[in-house]
């Protein structure tokens, strides 16, 4: 079966170094969720435009995510306009405001009307030049309890916490995930994946009210996300890796491997992965 990476970055439009991750993305039997987008602390990323334009040249291996700027104010006719255009979701990240701020939440509205899901970057986030410029509390601002509001008022809304709260927030955030229905998780990044063993994950996913170990159906909420970038290719295999690994490792089912690998988000997205 095909598998499906919810979480990878769209750093560059250079045609040798997209050819290079859509390669691995091959290599690899994955299709790639792209993101790219403006304002990211100090640097750019390409432009949503630029992000439909490189999956429409690679249909095989790129989905199109579309990133929203949540800033000082939020259009829900942003959201229509991506819809319209063929995106497959959305990524949030580097929030002006908290990302249950007041002035979003008719944003992750129109989302849900659209059926479309949305990748929240938690956790840790480097210091930049632009903490300079902007001044903004941003661990504050992309803590995972800020997606308990969203998800309690827009309970058909798929939302993808990226990072699982990273270490900082890892035991909260796998709280949030078992308590809401419609929230995932998934364990992209350097930071996250290699540092989480099999036995602490299990025990993230447990149900401490539970005396039998019920993880395994827990880890459902769990979705593929690389956090690979394109000039970083290598780690759409790297990460794929490690899921298997520590899935394995933890005696996670077949069936429940199979849904974190890209069932789950193929089912959102209306995508059919090859078997």
């Amino acid at each position: 079966m095909k598998h499906l990476d919810i979480h990878v970055h769209c750093d560059s439009c250079k045609k040798e170094e997209v050819e290079i991750l859509a390669q691995s993305a091959r290599q690899n039997s994955t299709i790639c969720c792209l993101s790219g987008g403006l304002r990211y602390g100090e640097r750019d990323f390409e432009t949503n435009e630029t992000v439909l334009k490189i999956c429409k040249e690679y249909p095989d291996c790129f989905l199109p995510l579309a990133k929203l700027d949540l800033w000082e104010s939020a259009d829900p006719a942003e959201v229509y306009h991506y819809a319209e255009l063929g995106v497959k979701g959305f990524k949030c990240i580097y929030p002006y405001y908290e990302y249950d701020h007041d002035i979003y939440m008719p944003v992750y509205e129109a989302a849900e009307k659209c059926g479309l899901p949305l990748l929240f970057h938690t956790g840790n986030y480097r210091p930049s030049e632009g903490d300079l410029l902007y001044r903004r509390p941003m661990l504050k601002n992309m803590h995972p309890i800020n997606l308990d509001r969203i998800a309690r008022s827009f309970q058909n809304l798929k939302i993808v916490m990226a990072h699982l709260g990273t270490r900082i927030y890892q035991e909260e955030a796998s709280q949030y995930v078992k308590m809401h229905k419609n929230l995932y998780a998934d364990l992209g990044g350097c930071g996250q994946w290699q540092r989480l063993q099999a036995d602490e994950l299990t025990e993230l996913f447990r149900s401490k009210m539970s005396e039998e170990n019920d993880s395994a159906e827990n880890f459902r909420k769990l979705v593929l996300g690389s956090d690979a970038y394109v000039t970083w290719p290598h780690l759409v295999g790297k990460a794929q890796g490690y899921y298997l690994r520590i899935l394995e490792r933890a005696g996670v089912p077949q069936d429940v491997i199979d849904d974190v690998m890209g069932r789950t988000v193929a089912s959102w997205l209306g995508v059919e992965l090859e078997k």
